[in-house]
Order: structure tokens, then C-alpha cells, then sequence
């Protein structure tokens, strides 16, 4: 039977058994009416000002009302530490396991406390990566790790997202400085998590197509479309050049400029929440499919292609709640998938697509538990293999679970199981394994 066929089968059994638990948890979980007490069920220490260590949302707490303090100010304060755990346990180019891991910190300026308008606000992002990572053992052009490609995949700290957005009435806003793509993507649908709290494998994040006209960390700016504080809308002009360790000005559009629009549908199904959206990108610069990519690793690093001028990728999102508690809309299953299509002859990926089940508080009392399961599939250009073909390159594949849990309000534990088929076809399919642990400071 072909690899594909086993997959998609592997994919509608798994999905099937998931659902099914899904729709068990429902079942026991609903009642005739919603029991009274449980709307309470996050509401003890919360609010309580002497809330103890454990029930903080930080395991910092406040550092002395300094955070507070800077929040009646106008400026707001988070930092997390994530730690990586993962290996390649079979397959692969190389069996190893590494520790590394991340510290991401944000701070947000409110402009109306700080005296200046107020609709302004700027975002940083400055991230420190330390550690090891199996990025490069598992398998080219699938990222298995997107939170550790930042700021690179050396140990250094960068500023990779400084942004500044001005409101100009509640659904229109301009935005522009430096735009960090996954942090941008995370605006449009949170549930992607940044790799930090849902998928880990960048093939299960964005359409990988999108990769060689999406930077991981850019300067430009445009014009975005807000509908109930969600992005609904965007037309942004940026650059060619990765910039996550530079200011990005010293290269500004040398390689000419990328415009990225979009338009998102909002619907409801069977009174569920949904959308689809539209998009896609056009460069002007001169690429070629064998072009360095700040996202994945490309195999034959010296083989000379000949640019082209303009480079172009469309892609269509879909999401789709399928349950949500009436009793509790935090307990609720989602599916996301998302599809991209791209030049053949500026880009290594053809065509790619992904689809995944999501769902948060399945089990009782584990209400902030997270957990997905996802396939995803990456086309390879034409023109790609043929100057691959030394190395006898093919599509790929692969699926990834994980289960995120709770165990405080600050400290999140994730197992990942990763299983990708490689593009290589000497390399055996790979099994990745992973472990998570995220303190929320």
C-alpha cells in the first residue's frame, strides 16, 4: 500500500478514536442544566490578592508590585522559560537527544496611560535561545522544533518583534516596525501557540509554503482590519531579508519587497464559530527554489540555480469549532487546517497542507488542559527534486500528538510525539519525542 494511503488511514482511525473519546468526555460532562457551582470553578483565588504561590499566575507573583505597578503606568510585563527535551529516538539523520530551551519576554506600552494616544501600542519581543536542539537530526525542510529556530540556531538573545500599532477606529488600524512571523500568525489564530503551547513541528503551524515570502523576523508595515478584537483583515508591505539578530536596516529591500493580504470570512455552523480565509504573497525580489531558508534546512547547500525574478504563494485557512460545554466555553474541540500553494520555480515547496484536532478541558477537572493531534503533507517543486536529484529527494509527511497539562496556573507540562516521513529517501521515516516544560515568570 502507498505511504500516503497508510497515512491518511493511520490519520481517519486516529482521528476517529479521538473524537470518539471527545464526544464521551461530552457526553458524561453535560448535564440536563449546567451545575450552578461550576461557573465558580476558576473564581477562588484568582481575585484574592493574598493568593498563595501555587494559584498565582506567575510564579514570580507580582516581584514586589513592580508588575503591577508598571501596569497602572501603561507598560506591561511578561517573561516565560520554555525547556526542550527531544530527540530523535529511530530514523532520522542521527539518533540523539538534546536539552535546550527559550526565554521569551514581552513588553507591552499602552499609550493612553503613558500620555500619548490612545489607541497606540508597541509590542517587543526579545527572545534568549539556549541549549541544544535535534532541528537538523530529525529531518530536512521539517522543522521539528519552530520555537528554537529563535532568534537562530545559535545561543544568542535578539530583539525578533518590535511593533507599533496605532487604532484609527475600532475595526482600522496601521501597523509597522518589526514584524516577527510567528508571533503574527499567533495574532490571526492563537492556537497555533508560538510552538510553545500546542503543535511543536512548523509543518503543523503554517502552511510551509509560506515560509520562503514570510520571514521569521522582518521590518515592514500596512494596514490591518479588526472584528471583535480578532484579525479579520490585512494588507502588509515588508521585507525579502530575515532580520531576527540585526536591526534589518542595513540590507532594508536590497532584495526588493513582499506584499501580504488577506481576508478572513467569519460563519457559524450549527451555531458553532468558524472561518475561512483567503490570502497569499507576492515578492519582487530574485529567488530561487534553492535559496536559503531561515525556517528549515535544504539539503545540497552549494548547487547553483538560476534565479528568477518574483516569486508568488496563496493560501486558504479554514477553522471550525465542532463542540464547545454550554456549561463552560473554555471546555471545547476545534479543528484548524490549512493549505498553501506556491512558484515551483522560486520555491522548494509546491504545494503543502495540514489538518488538526484541538480541543481544551476534555476531562474533568482538567479544564486547562490542552490537547491536538495533527498530519500534515509538503509537495516538493518540480524543479526542487530534479536539482536535488542527488540525493534522491520527495515529498513528505508526517503527524504529531501531544497532551499539554496544567500542573499549576504557571507551569505547563507537554508530551510530543512526532512521526515524519523525510524528503531524503536514504534516511528512515523518524520518530521524534519531546518533552515541554513551561514556567509562565
Amino acid at each position: 500500500m502507498h505511504k500516503s494511503v497508510r497515512y491518511l488511514l493511520g490519520l481517519i482511525v486516529t482521528c476517529c478514536i479521538w473524537l470518539n473519546t471527545a464526544s464521551s468526555f461530552a457526553q458524561q460532562s453535560l448535564a440536563p442544566a449546567c451545575d450552578a457551582a461550576q461557573g465558580n470553578y476558576f473564581c477562588s483565588n484568582a481575585t484574592n490578592p493574598c493568593a498563595d504561590w501555587l494559584t498565582s499566575p506567575n510564579m514570580l507573583g507580582d516581584l514586589g508590585g513592580a508588575r503591577s505597578g508598571l501596569a497602572e503606568s501603561g507598560i506591561l510585563y511578561n517573561a516565560s522559560l520554555t525547556n526542550f527535551y527531544q530527540g530523535v529516538a529511530s530514523g532520522g539523520n542521527q539518533q540523539t537527544f538534546d536539552n535546550g530551551g527559550k526565554v521569551d519576554q514581552f513588553v507591552i506600552f499602552e499609550g493612553g496611560k503613558l500620555g500619548l494616544d490612545e489607541g497606540f501600542t508597541a509590542i517587543m519581543h526579545a527572545e534568549t535561545r539556549y541549549g541544544e536542539d535535534v532541528i537538523l537530526d530529525a529531518a530536512p525542510l521539517v522543522p521539528v522544533n519552530t520555537n528554537l529556530l529563535y532568534p537562530s540556531l545559535n545561543n544568542e538573545t535578539a530583539i525578533t518583534g518590535l511593533l507599533f500599532q496605532q487604532a484609527l477606529s475600532e475595526e482600522w488600524a496601521v501597523a509597522f516596525g518589526k514584524f516577527n512571523a510567528v508571533d503574527l500568525w499567533n495574532m490571526v489564530y492563537p492556537q497555533t501557540g508560538r510552538g510553545v503551547t500546542g503543535f511543536m513541528n512548523a509543518s503543523m503551524i503554517l502552511p510551509m509554503s509560506f515560509t520562503k515570502t514570510f520571514p521569521l523576523s522582518t521590518l515592514g508595515g500596512g494596514v490591518m482590519r479588526m472584528k471583535d478584537k480578532q484579525i479579520q483583515g490585512a494588507l502588509l508591505v515588508y521585507d525579502s531579508n530575515n532580520s531576527t539578530t540585526t536591526s534589518g536596516f542595513d540590507r532594508l529591500f536590497d532584495n526588493g519587497a513582499i506584499v501580504l493580504g488577506l481576508w478572513r470570512f467569519f460563519t457559524e455552523f450549527n451555531e458553532l464559530p468558524g472561518s475561512h480565509l483567503f490570502g497569499g504573497t507576492w515578492a519582487s525580489g530574485n529567488y530561487s527554489s534553492l535559496d536559503r531558508l531561515d525556517w528549515a534546512f535544504i539539503p545540497g547547500q552549494g548547487i547553483v540555480a538560476g534565479p528568477q525574478s518574483g516569486s508568488w504563494f496563496l493560501m486558504y485557512v479554514a477553522e471550525q469549532k465542532i463542540w464547545i460545554d454550554p456549561c463552560n466555553l473554555n471546555r471545547n474541540v476545534g479543528l484548524l487546517s490549512q493549505w498553501g500553494l506556491a512558484d515551483e520555480n522560486t520555491n522548494p515547496y509546491r504545494w503543502t497542507g495540514n489538518v488538526a484536532l484541538q480541543a481544551q478541558g476534555l476531562i474533568r477537572g482538567r479544564d486547562k488542559d490542552t490537547m491536538g493531534v495533527g498530519y500534515f503533507y509538503s509537495g516538493l517543486s518540480g524543479q526542487f527534486k530534479t536539482l536535488q536529484r542527488q540525493f534522491d529527494v520527495n515529498d513528505l509527511q508526517g503527524g504529531e500528538l501531544y497532551y499539554n497539562a496544567t500542573i499549576t496556573p504557571w507551569f505547563h507540562l507537554t508530551a510530543d510525539l512526532q512521526i515524519v516521513e523525510p524528503s531524503v529517501r536514504f534516511n528512515d521515516t523518524a520518530v521524534v519525542f519531546g518533552l515541554r516544560a513551561q514556567l509562565l515568570l
